[in-house]
C-alpha cells in the first residue's frame, strides 16, 4: 500500500498485502514484535484517552517534549487490541497483538493515527484534520465540526471522479513559502465507523501539489442559499486552528506558527451548506465552479 508517499508493507499479515508499490519511494515495514516490549520500559504515558471508539494511551521513553530526536522511541497502546512501537526516523514499526487484534484494526491504527503522528514528530509533514480532493489538478480541502458534512462531501467528490488526497488526515509541507498537499491512505469512510478505514479508493493523487484553497462547511437550513465567502483575519486563523490533527501540548507553539503561515499563504472560504442530501449536487457544483475560477 502507498500512503503519505511511502510504501507501507505489513510483512506478517497476508490479508493486508497488495501490489501497490513504487520502487522510487521509501518503505516502512510494519512487523510483528518477536518479543514483548513491556509498558514498564516507557517512562511517561498520556493516560487513557478516548480515541476512535477505544481507550488508547501514548507512551515514550523520555518526556514527550524531548522525544523527537532521531532514535527516540514511542508506542501507542490501544486497549485490548494491540500495542504499536516505533522509533523516530526508523523505517520499521513493530506491533504486539492483544486479545481483540485483527489485521484490519492494525491497518486502521497504523494509517489513521500512528503514521500521521510519526511524520509529525519527524517533522516530515504537518497534518490537517480535513477531507481533501483534487479539482482541476489542484488540491482543495474541506473542514467542518464533527458530523458537519466533511466526509459526505468528500465522498461525493470521489464519486464524481475527483482524485482523493485525504479522508481526514492531510499531510502538508512547506517549500519556498508554498504549502504542498500529499495524499494520505487510499481509503475513505463516509460514515465514520470506529476502527474502519472504509472502502478502497482507486483514484488517489500520486503527486504532491500546491494546496490551492480550503472550504469551511457551515450547516444551513434545508432551503438555505449556498453562499461562499472568503475568510479574513482572525476568522481565517481560527479556521486553520480548528483543522489541526494532533493535539499534544509540546506541538502547540509549532502549530501556532504553522497556522499563521497557512493563513498567509492559502485562501480559506466559508460555505453555507443546506442540510439536505438532495442538495448535495448543488453544493458540489458551487465549489467546483468557485475553485476553478482564476483568482
Amino acid at each position: 500500500m502507498i500512503a503519505f508517499n511511502f510504501n507501507i508493507i505489513f510483512t506478517d499479515e497476508s490479508l493486508l498485502q497488495d501490489d501497490d508499490y513504487d520502487s522510487q519511494l521509501e518503505t516502512i515495514k510494519v512487523t510483528k514484535a518477536t518479543e514483548n516490549t513491556l509498558q514498564s520500559q516507557f517512562v511517561v504515558n498520556s493516560g487513557w484517552i478516548d480515541m476512535s471508539g477505544r481507550k488508547a494511551m501514548y507512551l515514550a521513553k523520555t518526556e514527550f517534549a524531548l522525544s523527537v530526536a532521531p532514535g527516540s522511541q514511542w508506542a501507542l497502546e490501544i486497549d485490548d487490541v494491540l500495542i504499536l512501537f516505533w522509533s523516530i526516523d526508523h523505517s520499521i514499526m513493530y506491533y504486539q497483538p492483544l486479545a481483540q487484534f485483527t489485521p484490519e484494526r492494525l491497518r486502521f491504527w497504523v494509517c489513521h493515527t500512528v503514521l500521521p503522528l510519526k511524520f509529525a514528530l519527524e517533522k516530515r509533514y504537518e497534518m490537517l484534520h480535513v477531507g481533501a480532493v483534487e479539482v482541476a489538478d489542484r488540491p482543495i480541502f474541506f473542514s467542518a465540526e464533527s458530523f458537519g458534512g466533511k466526509s459526505t462531501l468528500t465522498d461525493y467528490f470521489i464519486q464524481q471522479g475527483h482524485a482523493l488526497y485525504s479522508d481526514d488526515s492531510l499531510a502538508i509541507y512547506a517549500e519556498d513559502n508554498t504549502f504542498y498537499a500529499v495524499a494520505s491512505y487510499p481509503f475513505h469512510r463516509p460514515y465514520r465507523e470506529p476502527e474502519v478505514l472504509g472502502y478502497q479508493v482507486d483514484n488517489v493523487a500520486r503527486q504532491a501539489k500546491p494546496l490551492y484553497a480550503g472550504y469551511v462547511l457551515e450547516k444551513g437550513a434545508v432551503d438555505a442559499s449556498i453562499n461562499i465567502e472568503e475568510l479574513k483575519g482572525i476568522e481565517k486563523y481560527k479556521a486553520f486552528h480548528f483543522s489541526g490533527f494532533i493535539d499534544l501540548d509540546f506541538f502547540k507553539a509549532q502549530h501556532f506558527l504553522l497556522r499563521c503561515a497557512l493563513a498567509e499563504a492559502v485562501p480559506m472560504y466559508k460555505v453555507t451548506i443546506p442540510w439536505s442530501l438532495e442538495r448535495l449536487p448543488e453544493v458540489y457544483s458551487h465549489i467546483v465552479v468557485h475553485s476553478t475560477v482564476p483568482r
